[in-house]
Protein backbone atom coordinates (compact mmCIF):
# COMPACT_ATOMS: atom_id res chain seq x y z
CA UNK A 1 0.00 0.00 0.00
CA UNK A 2 1.14 3.51 -1.32
CA UNK A 3 -0.18 6.52 0.25
CA UNK A 4 -0.20 10.11 -1.69
CA UNK A 5 -0.80 13.53 -0.27
CA UNK A 6 -0.43 17.17 -1.16
CA UNK A 7 0.75 19.55 1.33
CA UNK A 8 1.34 23.15 0.86
CA UNK A 9 3.39 25.95 2.48
CA UNK A 10 2.88 29.44 2.22
CA UNK A 11 5.78 31.69 1.00
CA UNK A 12 6.44 34.57 2.92
CA UNK A 13 7.64 37.54 1.18
CA UNK A 14 6.50 36.22 -2.33
CA UNK A 15 2.66 36.05 -1.45
CA UNK A 16 2.51 32.67 -3.01
CA UNK A 17 2.29 29.16 -1.84
CA UNK A 18 4.08 26.13 -2.66
CA UNK A 19 3.11 22.72 -3.09
CA UNK A 20 4.57 19.62 -1.80
CA UNK A 21 3.70 16.21 -3.02
CA UNK A 22 4.47 12.71 -1.35
CA UNK A 23 4.14 9.22 -2.08
CA UNK A 24 4.74 6.81 1.20
CA UNK A 25 5.11 3.49 1.47
CA UNK A 26 3.29 1.84 4.22
CA UNK A 27 4.93 -0.74 4.51
CA UNK A 28 8.97 0.54 5.38
CA UNK A 29 7.68 3.92 6.04
CA UNK A 30 9.41 5.62 3.23
CA UNK A 31 8.85 8.29 0.99
CA UNK A 32 9.39 6.94 -1.95
CA UNK A 33 9.65 10.26 -3.99
CA UNK A 34 7.69 13.91 -3.88
CA UNK A 35 7.13 16.70 -6.14
CA UNK A 36 7.90 19.95 -5.03
CA UNK A 37 6.90 22.96 -6.55
CA UNK A 38 4.44 26.19 -7.12
CA UNK A 39 1.59 24.54 -8.64
CA UNK A 40 0.46 20.62 -8.26
CA UNK A 41 -1.51 19.19 -11.13
CA UNK A 42 -2.57 15.54 -12.33
CA UNK A 43 0.35 15.72 -14.46
CA UNK A 44 3.04 16.49 -11.86
CA UNK A 45 1.18 13.72 -9.65
CA UNK A 46 1.45 11.40 -12.46
CA UNK A 47 4.95 12.14 -13.23
CA UNK A 48 5.94 11.93 -9.34
CA UNK A 49 3.94 8.45 -9.28
CA UNK A 50 5.73 6.86 -12.31
CA UNK A 51 9.01 7.90 -10.58
CA UNK A 52 8.06 5.71 -7.74
CA UNK A 53 7.31 3.05 -10.01
CA UNK A 54 10.30 3.09 -11.30
CA UNK A 55 12.68 3.50 -8.18
CA UNK A 56 10.44 0.29 -6.51
CA UNK A 57 10.87 -1.67 -9.76
CA UNK A 58 7.56 -2.21 -9.79
CA UNK A 59 6.13 -1.34 -13.61
CA UNK A 60 7.12 -4.82 -14.92
CA UNK A 61 5.76 -6.46 -11.84
CA UNK A 62 1.74 -8.08 -12.29
CA UNK A 63 0.81 -7.02 -8.39
CA UNK A 64 1.53 -3.33 -7.69
CA UNK A 65 0.70 -1.59 -4.13
CA UNK A 66 -2.53 0.13 -4.10
CA UNK A 67 -2.45 3.62 -4.70
CA UNK A 68 -4.60 5.80 -1.41
CA UNK A 69 -5.37 9.26 -1.77
CA UNK A 70 -7.64 12.00 -0.78
CA UNK A 71 -10.45 13.11 -3.31
CA UNK A 72 -8.07 16.09 -4.13
CA UNK A 73 -8.88 17.64 -7.82
CA UNK A 74 -5.45 15.96 -9.10
CA UNK A 75 -6.86 12.24 -8.12
CA UNK A 76 -10.54 12.85 -9.38
CA UNK A 77 -8.83 13.90 -12.47
CA UNK A 78 -9.28 11.49 -15.79
CA UNK A 79 -5.68 11.90 -16.62
CA UNK A 80 -4.34 10.42 -13.30
CA UNK A 81 -7.45 7.46 -13.23
CA UNK A 82 -6.20 6.61 -16.77
CA UNK A 83 -2.68 6.23 -15.50
CA UNK A 84 -3.87 3.96 -12.98
CA UNK A 85 -5.27 2.05 -15.45
CA UNK A 86 -3.03 1.92 -17.98
CA UNK A 87 0.03 1.12 -14.97
CA UNK A 88 -2.44 -1.56 -13.42
CA UNK A 89 -2.31 -0.25 -10.27
CA UNK A 90 -5.50 -0.04 -8.06
CA UNK A 91 -6.13 3.47 -7.13
CA UNK A 92 -8.45 4.03 -3.91
CA UNK A 93 -9.97 7.31 -2.66
CA UNK A 94 -10.51 7.48 1.08
CA UNK A 95 -14.10 9.27 1.84
CA UNK A 96 -14.77 12.89 2.48
CA UNK A 97 -13.01 14.17 6.31
CA UNK A 98 -11.38 10.78 6.93
CA UNK A 99 -7.75 11.81 7.04
CA UNK A 100 -7.16 8.77 9.58
CA UNK A 101 -7.91 6.29 7.12
CA UNK A 102 -4.26 7.98 5.02
CA UNK A 103 -2.66 8.48 8.52
CA UNK A 104 1.21 7.70 7.12
CA UNK A 105 1.09 10.89 4.58
CA UNK A 106 -0.82 13.01 7.13
CA UNK A 107 1.89 12.48 9.80
CA UNK A 108 4.99 12.89 7.93
CA UNK A 109 3.59 16.15 6.60
CA UNK A 110 2.67 16.97 9.89
CA UNK A 111 5.95 16.09 10.66
CA UNK A 112 7.57 18.49 8.17
CA UNK A 113 5.04 21.15 8.69
CA UNK A 114 6.26 21.16 12.29
CA UNK A 115 9.77 20.95 11.39
CA UNK A 116 10.66 22.88 8.36
CA UNK A 117 7.71 24.56 7.38
CA UNK A 118 6.61 26.67 10.49
CA UNK A 119 9.95 27.25 11.30
CA UNK A 120 11.36 28.79 8.29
Amino acid sequence: MWEADIKYGYIEGEDRFLFIFSIIDVYDRSIIDYHIGLRCSANDAIQTLSRSLLKRQQYEQTEKPVMRTDNGPQFISHTFGQFCEKTGMEHERIPPKTPNMNAHIESFHRILEDDCLSRF
